[in-house]
């Protein structure tokens, strides 16, 4: 590793050192691309032109300066700082994580925000619709610009929570080399980034082509003693031990020892073969029996990327310009989790090890049916952590042909077809059917039964009664490694039509038309094990396939009303239609309409209101059974085990528990084991579109005695109907649902789940909660389009160049000043109120009332510094909300992130610059009930204090 991050230094240092010599030695640069001004910017969310600060919607845009100026090579990172974002997955997500990065608007999910480059929507990349940014290369960015609201009626179906569209660099001449290294105070965390820009006009300029490859290395890092924050798990860990642990079974219980009344009756393994009281110690101490996973999963993922494109452009003749793009991405991610934790194990009576431990053996014929399996859980730490290996290939190629018509009319046509193939590899997981050969009785200590030998003739047999029992042979054969395979295709062709009909009094009346055919098919493969639920670790899933398909026609129109009258300089109208037919849904309109009104110059009031929709995608209406472990804890549990906090049980929910344990929960002390709850999740083919009502009104303020300065204030609300989501809003709220009506039903007799209507109510013909054998609950979660989804608040923005009037140069030039503010009032989900929360319950994320950016930049001769600072209010956790009631958790105190950059024009062509991030070293907040970092890593920052240093060369 040592060697490795030399190496790296080295060539970090190498690249900036020879890029400065070149730079001192070159002649002067052909094109410089320079600032873009953003006033001036045809803006994203209509195909009629509209600039910055005029348009409808609201709009945030994100230069290439303020990029630069963080340091941000991963997109995520780029829009992760703005208020209106909700963070998805990032460089530091690793439970969950599929090694992607994307961008949530609003919080309405990835999958609900649409992702266009260059005004084109970009290939996602895998089952879930979403984008992975990582195949978005940010030295290529000239400006991002992020619509909130629904889009649907000008691109369709995922545009439900807005677009997100990344604006890259277009007729490049000469070439650019842009080097950056960075690295955490820790001296961890390393990130070497190396990218090449090129490009050249031809044929007398009446074409050009750009050309761009990049290159990212990253390193990832653990929990350690420089971020104390991060161990031991606030979660109180996992009730799956090291040491193994012995489950008692209501139908069969254990009577040695004073079981099962005297205790929960489980038992581990401190001293190998001997069964001792089960320590559900939630501090995690040394005498604790439960486990630390927190140490073993990274707080970063380490990553490798090559990024490729290319884009032209040729005038085939003075009227038609012939255009094509190819974008292709090989990712490379990793993440960790904590040895297999594998569950529910039955031990034949007759295995060997059970039969020549005595006190063991003892134990278990201390039951009414000695000669019954065992049921044991164990993590599998002989095994290996488990790691899991994303590799991404993504490419799409965009080609077409745009026509100035004549008299303002012009006419794009174009083809796009998307690949993206996912391959999943999982090393150190445990085989059932092996673990099951291993432990099955007949053999001695180190041969497995002749019956099983047969089957498996490399079996080994395996001690899992201590920790340190398991022998390589034996965790060698029960390992499992296996690859699953997505991939993804689109399709998609597109004829836009703009132009003016006519000129009215007040202006021309602009219109947007055209026609659109798209196609996703997706594959999904997971490996024969995975498919075959033959996994301890890791969740099981089904193959997926299928495609869909729309045809669609839309019609935009741009009125103007009013010109240069009493009290209205302008007053315009601006309407919308689409009309997409799905394979799957049938027909959907998606529609716009609203104006703005200038009742004098410097002010414009506008309004809003659009419907929007989002076809199910394939996933959604195919997925089969698979398994996940959302944040949930067992209403029957009598201690939290995140907290250590004791529980009260009502009458209703203890008898409802008695009937499904065999036993009360009470006076058995039953505590459940984890704060996660094994769940199967299920697709639905009849799944309807979402629907849902965006309105947005506000006021931009230009004044014309500040030159320069621009500010809007803008109020939305967000209505999502038929929300496609798993029914009660989530396991959660499928256990609570079911709980709450065991209760009343079990006020004086206990009532069987079977009896229960909101238990039975899955559409799946199986119930929704169940038990296994030792008790643990298990939930059913299928989808439907049964959540109701409402979000509002309120946006600021602010710009501001101002040319300094007393400095003359001495002291400065020119400060830029950029602020965006939200205020979140309401995030509800199903009558559920999320604004001001964070947590893992309904809803994994973190929801701040208020969120701000600030970016500041100072022009100083040659030298530009400039400040970005980040505002998180503060928070409470959504375990404090009255409809889980979990309790005893503590708020989260608000956050202030400064990061502060210099870049030195040193030469004509070369600039150096640096910075740091996260300036004041603020540790991250610790969440009581987070299995990823102790915290949120995706909305706070986990590296601490982070240096980054680098040139760019300009010929």
């Amino acid at each position: 590793m040592k060697l490795q991050q030399s190496r790296r230094r080295l060539l970090a240092t190498t690249i900036i050192a020879g890029a400065s010599a070149l730079a001192f030695a070159a002649p002067a640069m052909a094109q410089d691309p320079g600032a873009t001004n953003v006033d001036d910017l045809v803006v994203t969310g209509t195909r009629i032109a509209r600039q910055d600060y005029v348009a409808n919607s609201p709009i945030s845009t994100v230069s290439s300066e303020q990029i630069q100026a963080r340091g941000d090579v991963n997109v995520e990172q780029i829009l992760n700082q703005l208020p209106q974002v909700v963070p998805g997955l990032s460089a530091n997500s690793n439970n969950p994580s599929n090694g992607s990065a994307t961008v949530d608007l609003r919080g309405l999910g990835a999958s609900r925000t649409l992702v266009l480059v260059n005004g084109h929507r970009f290939i996602p990349y895998d089952k879930s619709n979403a984008v992975d940014l990582n195949s978005i290369p940010a030295a290529l960015i000239e400006r991002v610009e992020v619509v909130t609201g629904g889009a649907s009626a000008v691109y369709g179906s995922d545009a439900l929570a807005g677009v997100v569209n990344f604006i890259f660099k277009r007729d490049y001449e000469g070439f650019g080399l842009d080097t950056q290294y960075g690295i955490s105070r820790f001296g961890d965390g390393e990130q070497f980034n190396a990218s090449l820009t090129f490009g050249s006009n031809f044929a007398d300029d009446r074409g050009n082509v750009t050309g761009y490859v990049g290159y990212s290395d990253r390193d990832g890092f653990f929990p350690n003693s420089d971020r104390p924050w991060s161990f031991p798990s606030a979660a109180g860990g996992s009730g799956t031990g090291e040491y193994g642990g012995l489950n008692n079974l209501a139908l069969n219980p254990y009577t040695a020892a004073g079981c099962p009344t005297a205790n929960p009756c489980r038992r581990s393994f401190r001293t190998t073969g001997v069964p001792g009281p089960f320590s559900n110690d939630f501090s995690l101490s040394p005498t604790s029996d439960r486990y630390d996973f927190s140490t073993v999963n990274l707080l970063q993922s380490p990553s490798e990327r090559f990024n490729l494109a290319l884009m032209g452009h040729y005038d085939v003749t003075d009227n038609v310009e012939a255009f094509a793009e190819v974008f292709y991405t090989d990712s490379r991610n990793n993440s960790q989790l904590a040895p297999t934790p594998a569950t529910g194990i039955s031990i034949p009576y007759t295995n060997f090890f059970v039969q020549n431990y005595p006190a063991l053996l003892a134990y278990a014929n201390s039951r009414p049916n000695p000669t019954a399996p065992l049921n044991f859980d164990r993590r599998m730490s002989e095994v290996g952590a488990r790691i899991q290996m994303n590799n991404t290939d993504v490419y799409q190629i965009n080609t077409g042909l745009r026509a100035d018509l004549g008299s303002g009319w012009e006419l794009e046509g174009f083809y796009s077809y998307g690949r993206t193939e996912l391959t999943t590899s999982i090393l150190n997981d445990v085989s059932r059917s092996r673990l099951a050969a291993a432990l099955a009785g007949g053999g001695t200590a180190t041969t497995c039964a002749p019956s099983v030998q047969a089957l498996f003739p490399t079996c080994v047999p395996i001690n899992l009664f201590g920790r340190g029992t398991i022998t390589p042979q034996a965790a060698a054969f029960v390992r499992l490694n296996f690859t699953d395979r997505s991939v993804f295709e689109r399709q998609n062709v597109q004829l836009n039509l703009t132009g003016t009909v006519m000129e009215l009094p007040a202006g021309p009346l602009g219109i947007a038309a055209g026609v659109e055919y798209r196609e996703d098919t997706l594959s999904y493969t997971p490996d024969d094990a995975k498919n075959a639920g033959d996994i301890y670790g890791f969740n099981a899933e089904r193959a997926v396939s299928g495609s869909s398909a729309s045809t669609e026609a839309y019609i935009e129109a741009a009125v103007p009303l009013l010109r240069d009258a009493p009290f209205a300089k302008s007053l315009e109208l601006e309407l919308g239609a689409r009309l997409s037919d799905y394979d799957t849904v049938g027909q959907v309109w998606s529609y716009k309409f609203g104006g703005s009104w200038e009742p004098v110059d410097s002010v414009r009031l506008r309004a809003l209101y659009q419907r929007a929709s989002r076809a199910p995608n394939v996933f959604e209406l195919f997925q089969a059974n698979d398994q996940g472990f959302p944040a949930v804890l067992d209403p029957c549990t009598t201690v939290n085990p995140g907290t250590g906090a004791a529980r009260t049980l009502s009458t209703g929910v203890r008898n409802f528990c008695r009937s499904q344990l065999g036993f009360d929960p009470v006076t058995a002390g039953f505590v459940a084991q984890n704060t996660q709850t094994e769940s199967f999740f299920f697709g639905n083919p009849d799944l309807s579109e979402e629907k849902s009502d965006t309105v947005t009104i506000g006021a931009v303020w230009q004044p014309t005695f500040v030159d320069g300065l621009s500010m809007s204030l803008d109020y939305y609300k967000i209505e999502v109907e038929d929300y496609i989501g798993t029914i009660s809003g989530g396991v959660s709220g499928i256990v609570g649902a079911c709980f709450a009506a065991g209760a009343a039903a079990s006020a004086t007799t206990p009532a069987p789940v079977s009896s229960i209507a909101e238990c039975n109510n899955a559409g799946i013909g199986l119930p929704l909660i169940f038990r296994d054998a030792a008790g643990n609950l298990k939930a059913r979660a299928p989808l439907g389009n049964v959540s109701a989804l409402e979000t509002s608040g309120v946006d600021f923005s602010t710009r501001y160049g101002w040319d300094v009037p007393w400095a003359g140069g001495m002291w400065g030039e020119q400060l830029d000043i950029a602020v965006n503010l939200t205020y979140l009032d309401s995030y509800e989900l199903d009558g559920i109120e999320y604004a001001g929360t964070a947590g893992a319950y309904n809803i994994s994320a973190t929801l701040p009332e208020w969120k701000a950016n600030i970016s500041l930049g100072y022009d100083v001769g040659p030298v530009r510094v400039a400040y970005s600072g980040t505002f998180i209010d503060e928070l409470d956790n959504q375990g404090n909300i009255p409809d889980f009631q979990d309790g005893g958790y503590s708020g989260i105190d608000s956050y202030w992130y400064h990061d502060v950059s210099g870049t030195w024009q040193a030469t004509e062509n070369m600039e150096v610059f640096a910075g740091i991030r996260n300036l004041l070293d603020e540790e991250p907040p610790v969440f009581d009930n987070s299995p990823d970092g102790n915290t949120d890593p995706n909305a706070y920052d986990v590296n601490g204090r982070y240096f980054f240093f680098g040139a760019r060369l300009k010929y």
